[in-house]
């Protein structure tokens, strides 16, 4: 069999790792991928001005498994940089990221890409999950559900999507710095009007860090930024979903209460904004 007659008919995926001070992980998370029981993968791996040992053990894989693109950033940028940098690279029709210490079992890329390929209307395909590392056992995220994802983040940051569908929602947003931009992308894809698929089985390990990852170091404050950021850019999201209208306008909880207010500041806006327009539209 030859070469382009092995890859006849399966589309390209591109997973995408992002790598900055993983380098005792990130050789497991690259060689989860090669083990896929899925045949059409590149593995775009770029290493985020790490400084520790990530670029080397990066570099030495790539010399062994030709299916790895690496790009070695010598400054850190911040994941939203390095993640879009590596998918505009990318040539897969089907994107897959993967954080550098995290892994995926053999089976989970064919699985998802037989649900893109048959689901045009589906744009998310993620999975089950467990825990990697001192705990493991499995991962209790809340079902999807529109109203689930509107108050909080129910698909981590490994799903499957499109390439054409990333780069016509903007991709990952700079205004998420502060962190939860895996969140803004999938409110993204639900604004599109694309439907979300969730794998019936463990195929994702995600590994818990008690102290240095990265959603463990945001403080209360940054918390509240990335909510009211959130509310922001999706308030018409929000305002469509009566369960979240009720829950926040028949809350006594201090702090639904002031997102109560949030979303009433920015109904406010899109009305006056929609009076400008008519305005200019129709009497000027």
């Amino acid at each position: 069999m030859t070469h382009q007659a092995r890859f006849l008919g399966m589309k390209k995926v591109s997973v995408i790792i992002h790598c900055y001070n993983q380098s005792k992980f990130v050789q497991e998370a690259i060689e989860s991928v090669i083990k896929q029981t899925y045949s059409n993968i590149e593995i775009v791996c770029i290493n985020d001005g790490s400084t520790d040992n990530s670029s080397r053990t990066i570099q030495k894989l790539a010399q062994k498994y030709k299916q790895i693109i690496f790009f070695d950033e010598k400054e850190n940028h911040g994941v939203i940089y390095a993640r879009n940098t590596a998918i505009s690279a990318a040539t897969g029709e089907y994107i897959l990221p993967l954080d550098a210490d995290d892994t995926i079992e053999p089976e989970y890329i064919e699985e998802a890409v037989k649900v893109l390929d048959n689901s045009p209307d589906t744009g998310i395909v993620y999975s089950k999950a467990r825990l990697l590392g001192a705990q493991n056992k499995e991962l209790k995220l809340p079902d999807y559900s529109k109203s689930n994802i509107l108050s909080t983040n129910c698909i981590f940051v490994s799903a499957l999507f499109r390439k054409a569908d990333f780069i016509s929602i903007g991709g990952y947003k700079e205004y998420m710095k502060d962190g939860y931009e895996d969140w803004d992308l999938w409110l993204s894809f639900i604004e599109k009007g694309f439907n979300v698929h969730k794998i019936d089985k463990i195929l994702f390990s995600y590994r818990k860090h008690d102290k240095n990852s990265r959603s463990s170091q945001i403080t209360k404050t940054q918390m509240e930024k990335i909510y009211k950021t959130i509310l922001k850019h999706h308030t018409s999201l929000y305002l469509e979903d009566s369960s979240i209208i009720q829950k926040l306008f028949s809350s006594s909880d201090k702090k639904l209460q002031k997102y109560k207010r949030i979303c009433l500041f920015f109904s406010w806006v899109i009305i006056i904004e929609s009076l400008i327009i008519l305005y200019v539209l129709f009497v000027k």
